[in-house]
């Protein structure tokens, strides 16, 4: 089938142009190599002096915050902004990004925008525009490059290209000035910043000042000046620059004028109770090469992930995760049950089939939960009822409908004293197939902060918790306990789900390619 498909694609793609990336002109350039004279550098230079060769982190969980802060940081730098990141949306809050951007952008400041090409399609037009000023230059990475035909296109690469468009690129990177920088798990978009009518995704970041900036720096300029990036500018425009931004300017002073973006910016300004207080510790960036991205490449695995994984198996006494989707293999399993053996405690939290927005993700999970709980492993699936802020449950009310939270946070916490944070999901994709950045910290207090934060959502009104109980011939059965108004409750199916969708889950557990997942 597959052949007939691949020349029906040719046929109809005939007389569409193609991009040769070997052609096209990608001018190299690098982070601000000296950002001393920045006002964000010098924010905490007494601190940094104080501390040493530490960093400095803040843990961010609050939506709201994630946002004013990428907006304070666009609105103080003096020199670059640099974005790298898997999706970005034109909707409420991406526009108000980008407002802020061009604003940058017309005093001055050097912006470079990285975004994946597989949902740049949904928001290029408003980039595409963006790119026309002449301080912003915005690439796509890991392109398919029959763009004439979108669709057509696509199908065409996927049958014939396979194990190249797979691959993406995952990372979140935010850097103001080369000084000051954000990583995590959030993407540009309403559903990261409550700002979404119906989806909530919890999700974390960090923001870092100090010695591992430049070190983020450097990986973001790695992916920019590789050689499967392509300027946004070298797909074909059908009007002249000037009339490109002048639109752009248009559709964001408009964006700014509706009633319902003046009340949520309202609530973006809220300052935090503690704004920019730091952590201080030593940390290390963990980021892939963006030759992961390229399968005629084996040698550029996911190196830094794999010595990740190898600090799991020198865990004295507990390793709690958050990951969104989780599926640990049989490899994973076997770790499990090796730290188990040493008493090691180990607690997971992912989403439930209820939460979780990618249902076949969640199939290749399900195949691992009894083993997990074989083990002793302390299992908790969070659900879609999560509690919204009284204001924004307020505003998203008037949309009518229940709004649905979901678990998007990656953080992983070992012995109480090691943290990790980013854009790393505990799956197959992300070990060997996209590419992710995160941070490795050496910190109690953060280690802290992350377990408070943990047993916050994995209370019984928040999440899940999965037992094996007895049950007939001597087998044991998988339930779901919570607490449902006030109340203890036992699901001895998934929660939440039809007898419809639960057979749907139960074939594509069976079915489900775990190495895509």
């Amino acid at each position: 089938m597959t052949p007939y498909l691949t020349c029906l694609c040719l046929l109809l793609l005939g007389g569409c142009a193609t991009i040769d990336l070997a052609k096209i002109e990608r001018p190299v350039s690098q982070a601000l190599h000296l950002p001393s004279d920045t006002r964000l550098k010098g924010r905490y230079k007494d601190a940094r002096a104080e501390h040493g060769g530490h960093s400095g982190f803040r843990l961010i969980d609050n939506g709201l915050e994630a946002l004013s802060i990428r907006l304070e940081l666009i609105d103080q730098a003096e020199k670059t902004l640099d974005l790298q990141y898997y999706i970005l949306r034109s909707d409420i809050s991406g526009l108000i990004l980008l407002d802020h951007l061009l604003a940058a952008a017309d005093r001055g400041v050097r912006i470079r925008i990285l975004i994946d090409d597989l949902h740049f399609d949904k928001s290029g037009a408003s980039l595409r525009d963006l790119d026309t000023h002449p301080k912003v230059e915005v690439r796509i990475i890991n392109p398919f490059l029959y763009r004439h035909s979108l669709l057509l296109g696509r199908i065409f690469e996927i049958l014939s290209d396979f194990g190249r468009v797979q691959r993406r690129m995952h990372n979140k990177l935010f850097i103001a000035d080369n000084a000051v920088a954000i990583v995590g798990g959030r993407n540009l978009g309403d559903e990261y910043f409550e700002a979404h009518p119906r989806l909530d995704l919890r999700d974390l970041d960090l923001l870092t000042v100090g010695p591992v900036v430049p070190q983020l720096s450097a990986s973001f300029d790695a992916y920019w000046n590789f050689e499967k990036t392509l300027p946004v500018a070298a797909i074909a425009r059908h009007s002249s620059e000037e009339k490109r931004l002048h639109n752009l300017r248009r559709l964001l002073q408009n964006h700014k004028q509706r009633s319902d973006v003046t009340d949520y910016l309202q609530e973006v300004a809220a300052p935090p109770a503690s704004p920019w207080k730091m952590i201080w510790a030593k940390g290390a960036v963990l980021a892939d090469f963006p030759c992961k991205l390229t399968p005629e490449q084996p040698h550029c695995a996911s190196l830094h992930f794999e010595r990740f994984y190898g600090l799991f198996g020198k865990a004295d006494f507990e390793l709690m995760i958050i990951s969104p989707y989780f599926i640990p293999g049989k490899d994973g399993i076997a770790l499990f049950r090796h730290l188990r053996e040493n008493k090691v405690r180990i607690r997971i939290l992912t989403n439930s089939f209820a939460a979780t927005d990618l249902k076949i993700v969640q199939a290749g999970y399900n195949r691992y939960r009894r083993s997990l709980l074989d083990e002793q492993v302390e299992l908790y699936e969070f659900k879609p009822t999560f509690p919204l802020s009284h204001t924004r449950r307020e505003k998203r009310s008037a949309f009518g409908g229940p709004s649905q939270a979901c678990m998007h946070a990656k953080a992983y916490v070992i012995d109480g004293k090691q943290v990790f944070v980013g854009s790393f999901n505990h799956d197959p994709r992300s070990a060997t197939l996209n590419t992710e950045v995160g941070i490795l910290i050496d910190s109690s207090e953060l280690a802290a902060q992350l377990k408070t934060l943990f047993d916050r959502y994995t209370e019984p009104q928040n999440s899940y918790r999965l037992k094996l109980k007895p049950w007939k011939d001597g087998r044991k059965k998988l339930v779901w306990q919570t607490e449902e108004e006030g109340n203890m409750c036992t699901f001895h199916q998934e929660p939440l789900t039809s007898w419809w969708q639960h057979l749907k889950n139960a074939l594509m557990a069976i079915f489900a390619p775990e190495d895509l997942l």
